[in-house]
């Protein structure tokens, strides 16, 4: 496209920050499927550049940094609310990495999304739930990252099971074999065997569940399926003695390297032999016979989940309603807790610069949850409940979604820890400061848990500032509330309350 050329509506960018490489797509909507219009992938070895208080290395994070510059220059002609950026494993273990995600959203336009394993998965298991559209079929879909793989069944569009283990290609190539240079029988089989000890716990469920094919995904399978092709051990199709055969020639040579293989890049030989290791643990202790190659991973997840937009808030809600059933949180006290936030923030969106869509989601799911903790104890619940969002795989949420969330569940109520806001970007620590405001003053309301409305109560906004009107005789029959409106005063950072009673008429 020429620069000059307005962005198209429908075209849409995902761009997957693996442990191993980065990769970008580019595609728009096509019937019930995508075309591809570019694609780009760039080595980073991100996994290999941690240091041991797993900090992002200088050179590494620059690698890193000027790939995102080049995707930047692509991205252009593509709408920025079509465009999602995803940090995976080492994303997700790596310390002090701030400086690296504000230079990323600076270069991209974009925050970057950090994921869970498990939500992965399920991304995974939508591109390829939608590559074969066969809803009959039970599938196992496997992923060997740089740093984690990613394991899924289902049938039809959506996964029943979803795991993430730590083991990958570059991270099993550094540890087992000196960055692929030392390939040797006994290191090969303690990768092997180390990986079959990661997947233990799956075991016995997996094979219940059962299915009736494999599909592989990413690098380390697609490389393997090309090898066996040129090395004229199958058409591609990746079986354990077809493995077995390619292991020792690996071992009979020395390294991946030496075998002057064409199908594959120099940078994918040098991370490919742990990932064969681990890809032969997953067949042996699933009793996996072969494996389809599919062209498709996370970033084709990516531009579906993007297409369906209304899917993915039904599996956001799905998570929320699981979360109140598996703790038994009092519905029907969220809900007014809800309502209430709703009426107030329709009132301040405007004024505050809110955004309508994804601050009322927040703020709404915040109003469910506030009360998660009760599940666990009623003492000090309100950290229960942040724990509980902040430690969970939250399918279809971001790690800064749960993040948010679980600080507006924290200090919905009692005392706020000024330290935890100061920490944040200033605008996330306003915005949050501002919802905060909102869910506060909602539970303060209903902390009596009664169904009768707050008619007579009259809220008024104006600049930072929240009035609450109410007749004297409402607050003679209300003290408790009347206490704790007049305290949070001294509590609110960006916001204050003021309470005004109103005289008879």
């Amino acid at each position: 496209m020429n620069p000059s050329t307005p962005a198209s509506k429908s075209v849409y960018a995902a761009i997957d920050l693996g442990s191993n490489s980065f990769h970008m797509v580019i595609a728009e909507p096509e019937g019930n499927s995508i075309r591809k219009i570019d694609s780009l992938r760039m080595p980073t070895r991100l996994g290999a550049g941690l240091d041991k208080n797993k900090r992002l290395l200088p050179e590494t994070e620059a690698c890193a940094l000027d790939a995102l510059a080049q995707y930047a220059e692509r991205l252009r002609d593509v709408p920025i609310k079509n465009i999602r950026v995803v940090g995976t494993n080492t994303l997700r273990r790596a310390k002090k990495r701030e400086h690296f995600m504000r230079e990323a959203n600076r270069l991209l336009g974009k925050p970057i999304e950090i994921i869970s394993g498990r939500e992965e998965a399920r991304l995974i298991y939508s591109a390829v739930a939608h590559t074969y559209p066969d809803n009959n079929q039970k599938r196992l879909i496997i992923d060997i990252g740089g740093g984690s793989t990613e394991l899924a069944i289902g049938q039809g569009p959506h996964p029943t099971l979803m795991e993430s283990v730590n083991m990958g290609c570059v991270s099993y190539t550094h540890r087992f074999f000196n960055g692929g240079q030392n390939v040797t029988p006994a290191a090969m089989k303690q990768a092997t065997i180390e990986a079959q000890l990661e997947l233990q716990p799956l075991i016995v469920t997996y094979k219940h569940f059962g299915w009736d094919e494999v599909v592989g995904c990413s690098g380390t399978i697609k490389a393997a399926a090309r090898m066996l092709t040129e090395l004229s051990i199958s058409d591609g199709t990746i079986t354990r003695d077809g493995l077995r055969q390619l292991s020792r020639l690996i071992l009979k040579a020395g390294s991946v390297q030496a075998l002057n293989l064409s199908s594959i890049s120099q940078s994918r030989t040098q991370v490919i032999v742990g990932g064969i290791a681990v890809l032969r643990a997953i067949m042996k202790t699933l009793d996996i016979k072969c494996i389809k190659a599919s062209q498709v991973a996370l970033r084709e997840g990516l531009i579906y989940d993007m297409l369906g937009k209304a899917e993915h808030i039904d599996i956001q809600s799905q998570t929320i309603a699981n979360l109140t059933a598996r703790y038994s949180i009092d519905i029907r006290q969220a809900n007014r807790v809800e309502q209430t936030s709703r009426k107030l923030f329709r009132q301040v969106s405007g004024p505050w610069q809110l955004d309508p869509e994804k601050d009322l989601d927040l703020l709404v799911w915040a109003a469910k949850l506030h009360e998660l903790g009760m599940g666990v104890a009623h003492t000090q619940y309100h950290k229960h409940g942040a724990y509980i969002i902040e430690n969970s795989d939250l399918l279809g949420f971001t790690q800064s979604e749960q993040t948010a969330l679980a600080i507006l569940v924290r200090y919905h109520r009692r005392k706020i820890e000024h330290d935890v806001f100061d920490s944040l970007p200033d605008n996330e620590s306003t915005r949050l400061s501002l919802l905060l405001s909102l869910l506060r003053l909602s539970a303060l309301l209903h902390r009596g848990r009664y169904d009768r409305p707050l008619d007579e109560l009259n809220v008024s906004i104006k600049q930072e500032q929240i009035t609450v009107s109410a007749p004297q005789h409402w607050l003679e029959e209300h003290p408790l509330t009347y206490a704790e409106i007049i305290a949070e005063a001294e509590r609110l950072t960006h916001v204050t309350i003021k309470l005004k009673t109103e005289k008879p008429k």
